[in-house]
Formats: C-alpha cells, sequence, structure tokens
C-alpha cells in the first residue's frame, strides 16, 4: 500500500497525539511538529507504506524528546485489562462456540477493534458481543482451513499490546491443528505495539513453539529493515497472519506469500485498498484480494 493525500494529516496528528500521551511541553510539541512538517515536504516516500514513513516521524519524537517507549504505560494497562477478560471470553465465548476456529478469529478481530481505554470493564463486555455478531466485509475461514497441514509452520505476526490476549484463542486454535506455531512482535517500543515483554506478560508467548521479533522498533513489516531471522522464519512458513492496519499497510500487495489478514478497516484509505467499507470488519486471504483488485482493472 502506497501514501495517499489522506494520510499526511494523519501522520501529524499521531505526533501530536504521542506528545499529548507522553506529556511533551507545547514549546517542544511545536518544535516536533514542525520537523515532522519538515519531513514530510521533504523525505516522505511516496512510494512506501503509511506505516514505513510513520515509523521515521516517531524516530524524530523519540530523538527530540529522548523517550524511547512513551506508550509504556498505556501498554501495561491494556494488557492488564485484557487479561481480566481473558477468563470469561473463554468461558462464555471460546468454549461454548460449536466453531472454535471462527470464534477464534472473531475473538482477534475484536482485538483490534475494542477500546481499551473505556474504563468500565462492563462496557467493554457489551462491546464485544456486539463485535462478535458483526458480519465481516471477508471471512476467509474456508480458504484458512485449507493450509492446516499439521507440521507445518504458521507466522503470526502480533499487533498491539492488550489486544495480543485476544490472539491467543486463535494461536491456541493453530497448535491444536498441528501447525508449528511461531509469532512475532516488535524488535523495539514504537506506538502501542506489543514486543517481547508483553508476549511473556501476557502469556502468548507460553502458547506458541517459538517467539521472535521483527528486528527492529519499525510500523509494519519492511523487508529493508526485518532482521535476518524474520526473513528467515518468513520464508520457512507455510503461510502468514497479519494482525493489524499497519502490516496489512506494508505487506499489502505480496504475491509470493499466502498471507490472512485480520483487522478493522480505520480509514478510507485502506478502505480503498482493502475494497471494502470504512470500519469494515476483515479476514481475508490476500491472493482473494488480488483477485478482486485483477478483475475491477480489467474492466
Amino acid at each position: 500500500m502506497k501514501v495517499y493525500p489522506d494520510c499526511i494529516p494523519c501522520f501529524m496528528k499521531q505526533i501530536l497525539n504521542v506528545s499529548k500521551i507522553a506529556e511533551v511541553p507545547d514549546s517542544l510539541t511545536i518544535e516536533i511538529l514542525r520537523e515532522s512538517a519538515k519531513f514530510i515536504s521533504k523525505d516522505l516516500r511516496f512510494d512506501k507504506s503509511p506505516g514505513h514513513n510513520a515509523t521515521f516521524l516517531h524516530r524524530i519524537f523519540k530523538e527530540r524528546t529522548k523517550i524511547n517507549d512513551p506508550y509504556k504505560l498505556l501498554k501495561d494497562k491494556y494488557n492488564e485489562i485484557a487479561l481480566k477478560l481473558e477468563p470469561y471470553l473463554e468461558e462464555e465465548f471460546y468454549r461454548q462456540s460449536d466453531d472454535s476456529l471462527s470464534i477464534a478469529i472473531r475473538l482477534a478481530a475484536a482485538g483490534n477493534v475494542i477500546d481499551f481505554g473505556i474504563p468500565r470493564e462492563f462496557d467493554l463486555i457489551e462491546d464485544i458481543k456486539n463485535l462478535l455478531h458483526l458480519s465481516f466485509a471477508y471471512f476467509d475461514v474456508a480458504i484458512l482451513e485449507r493450509f492446516f497441514v499439521p507440521g507445518k509452520q504458521v507466522l503470526y505476526v502480533a499487533d498491539n499490546a492488550g489486544e495480543i490476549v485476544f490472539d491467543k484463542f486463535l494461536l491456541k486454535e493453530l497448535k491444536r491443528k498441528g501447525l508449528r506455531v511461531v509469532l512475532a512482535v516488535r524488535g523495539g517500543p514504537i506506538l502501542n505495539d506489543a514486543t517481547v515483554e508483553d508476549a511473556l506478560k501476557t502469556g502468548a508467548a507460553d502458547i506458541v513453539d517459538e517467539l521472535i521479533t521483527t528486528g527492529k522498533d519499525f510500523i509494519g513489516i519492511d523487508f529493508d529493515f526485518v532482521s535476518e531471522e524474520f526473513k528467515q522464519h518468513w520464508e520457512k512458513s507455510l503461510f502468514i497472519i497479519s494482525k493489524g492496519q499497519a502490516n496489512f499497510e506494508t505487506l499489502d500487495g505480496i504475491d509470493s506469500k499466502d498471507i490472512f489478514f485480520i483487522l478493522k478497516a480505520k480509514c478510507p484509505p485502506v478502505a480503498e485498498e482493502l475494497k471494502c467499507q470504512v470500519n469494515d470488519l476483515i479476514f481475508l486471504y490476500n491472493k482473494h484480494l488480488l483477485e478482486i483488485k485483477e478483475s475491477e482493472d480489467s474492466q
């Protein structure tokens, strides 16, 4: 996915938001925004993904503030809230379902949607109940089942802290199908993305066969910046599960690997790329999407 004009104000808003979260003084925030605007005007790569470009803007923030992990307190809070919800989710939804695979996918998608900032647990439960009954724009579970070959490896690329607890149900399902599951998290703090610390704290690391990182504090997956370890596991894996919008932005268009995307389309550019509506829920096989795009191009 490439940069759309709509992405430009979003970049600036991200930097403003992280400055507020980190309680950066207004004078320094304005300096950082000015430097970010300079990057956008001179160094922005329109041939690269939004996640690629946003990474360098967040590095400007880190360099100017000397704050390496501005979302640390929020990530810890999100993990704590999600872990408190986990027994309820398992008992009321996962174990009660006649189709545990489908409910696991829905729970993983719910984790990408819910607002962990809501203070009351009851509101979160109601949100989850509503989400689990929403229809998906795509739900390619029948295609996913073709890839369940015992002994083969799947690479699961995680998204955010808190959300990673919701991924545990699908990780368990993949293990139940006999797959070797490798979980990849970010190699360093960036936004509220899950890191090794989050995977360990939430118990997600205990489910999988191996925990690795993408290599660096990079938003999404850019193969010019990932570690050799990540590249090796990418090549070894029969298929990939990609969580969240940033991973979609950076992996969209790849046809050399079988990828399943789980996310909510949160903005018009991503919805345009996915051929869906804003706020649609997505569980989509990448080659299904490529077929749709090729069909549109041929008309």
